[in-house]
């Protein structure tokens, strides 16, 4: 007599994380811009609730871009956007290019400096949404990069690369977040390509 229970429920278990594993790998690619979008909806959600219809009913034409907007901007807000826009391209070299190489390592550590210089530059600006004085929510992505940048380097001091990457991913895609915002109306970037 043979027990022919335990082999089915092994082989079901096994199929069923092995199918979960598969939807996994499907899903992953898109759950960093999932986040990115979810990030600038709740956002703009705070603007109030009649902010959609606002939106919807604006037309976005877009135009060469005034180049005279960044003669306007204070000293303090063009340090921030270059700094912001080094990380910008700088982070996608690092992030998507070869792991570990020379290259690599001394384009992080710039990419590190970039990333602080926007992070601190950020808390001379005054927030587009102000909540605690000149503070909004934007500036918690500052305080974040803050935390995460000795954290990530921590993680790969100690080995722990995987660690480091995830840190890492999550700064840039934060970075990316921050990016889409300045396109929100009445913020740098609208007045720069839609006037």
């Amino acid at each position: 007599m043979t027990d022919i229970s335990s082999p089915k429920t092994l082989s079901l278990t096994g199929n069923r994380l092995n199918q979960t594993g598969k939807i996994l790998e499907i899903i992953r690619p898109v759950l960093g811009p999932a986040f990115a979008v979810a990030m600038v909806a709740v956002a703009l959600s705070s603007f109030g609730p009649n902010v959609w219809s606002w939106l919807l009913s604006q037309s976005f034409t877009l135009r060469a871009p005034d180049w005279r907007v960044f003669a306007e901007l204070p000293l303090v807000t063009l340090i921030h956007v270059g700094g912001a826009t080094s990380s910008l391209v700088l982070g996608g070299i690092v992030l998507f290019g070869p792991k570990g190489t020379p290259g690599h390592k001394v384009m992080g550590r710039i990419w590190v400096v970039t990333m602080m210089t926007t992070a601190l530059s950020s808390f001379f600006m005054k927030s587009f949404a102000p909540m605690l004085g000149q503070f909004g929510p934007i500036h918690i992505l500052s305080v974040w990069t803050f935390i995460s940048l000795p954290r990530a380097i921590w993680f790969v001091r100690q080995g722990n690369v995987q660690a480091h990457l995830k840190t890492m991913r999550g700064l840039y895609f934060g970075l990316c977040v921050a990016g889409v915002m300045t396109f929100i109306p009445g913020r740098t970037f609208y007045a720069l390509l839609f006037g």
